[in-house]
């Protein structure tokens, strides 16, 4: 009788020893330089803005002079203690009133005005510890996939349009903000044909394997989406992973056991540090388009992505994702400028 893995349409074998021995010479070893690019003249939005990465990557950007700071976040009235904040520093500059752009289990993202948008840091996600539903799709799954990809293919004319007016040295960026989380997957959910129905299963569900799938989706998603727009997109498209940090991703988790509060007091960074890789990700160099960055710099992904299987398993997840957000947002694909390949 053959064996289950033989069995697999898609068989991932993630090299666990390369993943840990990435993750923990970063954490221990390896601090992200404090950004130092000027963001003048340009207009940044940043999803989850009001706590954790999102918060500390925003005053980064509000530091740096940005000329527009759009704090994206599920209702207005999360934004109340971030505006605070910013009205309290010393520097004097405009704060557009706060979006309800979605980075939440909502899926239709708010359109704005015609202004430019310079940088889009995607960087709301959860990783809840229970199965729930969220307009037809497990929380997880809606949060850290769906609605983060509906809002950057909504932004993409935006960013593109830009462009054209973008100095040379300062192209618009979007920003995936992801994890070394997608190392640790063997992803067994791809083998279904229908995937998100697998997903949507409450007998597959467990809090970190399924953090860890959404993780390794973003990664999958953002690499088709970079193929499909070619060259010719002027968007440098990346994906950032900013370390284990302390933040409120794991919010409604209550307390953890002691040992565990101990190894994560060891282990994690502060928020501020992490949020320095989102940052350096709105800054980076072409050179980091379609590309996975930790510390502020180009990493390899996890290895068996680079294989026909991983090829494969990167365009199912892209179209069958796309085939979602299309029936939310009809047309999404062709306004982005997807093309076949």
């Amino acid at each position: 009788m053959s064996s289950a893995s033989n069995q697999e349409d898609f068989p991932i074998s993630p090299n666990l020893g390369t993943g840990l021995r990435l993750f923990f010479y970063s954490q221990f070893f390896v601090t992200p330089q404090c950004p130092t690019h000027s963001f003048a003249k340009q207009t940044v939005i940043v999803t989850g803005a009001n706590s954790g990465l999102g918060l500390e990557a925003a005053q980064h950007f509000y530091r740096l002079h940005c000329d527009r700071l759009i704090l994206a976040v599920r209702t207005i009235a999360k934004a109340k203690r971030p505006k605070s904040i910013f009205y309290g520093a010393t520097r004097s500059g405009p704060i557009r009133k706060p979006s309800r752009y979605g980075p939440s289990t909502s899926r239709a993202p708010r359109r704005h005005g015609t202004a430019a948008v310079g940088r889009f840091v995607n960087n709301a996600g959860i990783n809840p510890p229970e199965w729930k539903l969220y307009e037809d799709y497990e929380q997880a799954v809606q949060v850290n996939v769906l609605n983060t990809f509906i809002l950057a293919l909504s932004l993409l004319p935006k960013l593109e349009a830009s462009a054209a007016l973008a100095e040379k040295e300062s192209p618009p960026h979007l920003v995936i903000v992801s994890s070394e989380a997608h190392r640790l997957t063997k992803f067994p959910e791809i083998n279904a044909p229908d995937l998100y129905a697998k997903l949507n299963e409450k007998s597959s569900f467990s809090q970190q394997p399924r953090y860890q799938v959404t993780k390794l989706m973003e990664v999958l998603f953002t690499r088709e989406l970079v193929a499909r727009l070619g060259a010719s997109t002027r968007v440098i498209v990346n994906i950032v992973n900013p370390g284990l940090c302390t933040s409120n991703l794991e919010r409604n988790s209550g307390e953890a056991p002691v040992v565990m509060r101990l190894v994560r007091r060891l282990l994690d960074r502060t928020t501020e540090v992490g949020s320095r890789t989102l940052v350096l990700g709105a800054s980076a160099p072409a050179s980091s388009h379609g590309e996975f960055q930790s510390d502020g710099v180009n990493q390899d992904v996890e290895a068996w992505t680079d294989t026909e299987v991983g090829q494969r398993a990167q365009k199912k997840v892209f179209e069958q994702t796309l085939r979602i957000l299309e029936v939310r947002r009809p047309g999404i694909a062709c306004e982005a400028g997807l093309r076949e390949v």
